[in-house]
């Protein structure tokens, strides 16, 4: 059946930020006492931070304080997030083919604020979905499955694009075909494979090139 919503990613996918949420959840972590490495909080970035939060911080009180924190230390960061290569040359694609794009992130909103603007996507595509927008956050199916609902589109004629094993078991449980990319730097091709993504590609670059969603 012929694609017509494409389900975006955006954090490692459409925007260089996957780094700077690893550091801002670490100086996080830090503040409340419970030390864990970069490279295993780089492997979760893309979780909701519900689930996020306790695979490092013990304690109810803790948990409650980490996110506020890193919400803090991630907006310091942001002026430093930009757009991965080929990202809004994608959106812009996509959206001058007639497809309709929409954004699933569990991003707030004033980083989204920040994302929309940089990718010149503010008006363009037809809505974003949100964690707060859902009951549970990837990587259960709920934001790609709102997505669709409110595209008014079957999975079957829907594709998306996500930088993490939580996006494409995401999109994968709502039945959504998916492909891979490689620019959130935390999870390799094989990786992405064995979670169910259809296809990777290096970056959205890379992705455009390849005449997607027609041919991937």
């Amino acid at each position: 059946m012929a694609v017509k919503a494409v389900i975006l990613d955006v954090d490692g996918t459409l925007m260089d930020t996957n780094y700077l949420h690893t550091e801002a959840w670490w100086r996080a972590f830090e503040e409340v006492g419970q030390r864990a490495p970069r490279a295993a909080i780089h492997k979760e970035v893309g979780k909701g931070s519900d689930l996020l939060v306790p695979e490092f911080v013990e304690g109810e009180e803790a948990q409650g304080k980490v996110s506020d924190l890193h919400g803090e230390q991630y907006m310091a960061m942001q002026e430093y997030g930009l757009p991965l290569p080929g990202a809004k040359e994608l959106v812009a694609a996509l959206v001058e083919r007639g497809y309709g794009v929409w954004f699933a992130t569990s991003a707030e909103p004033q980083e989204l604020e920040h994302h929309m603007q940089l990718l010149e996507a503010e008006g363009r595509i037809q809505g974003v979905v949100s964690s707060g927008d859902v009951e549970n956050s990837k990587p259960a199916p709920d934001l790609f499955q709102e997505a669709l609902d409110r595209a008014g589109v079957a999975a079957d004629e829907a594709v998306a694009v996500g930088d993490s094993i939580w996006d494409v078991q995401a999109a994968k449980a709502a039945n959504i075909r998916t492909i891979g990319v490689l620019s959130g730097g935390a999870y390799d091709e094989e990786a992405l494979k064995v979670a169910g993504a259809v296809a990777v590609y290096d970056n959205c670059a890379a992705l455009l090139e390849s005449g997607f969603p027609e041919e991937e």
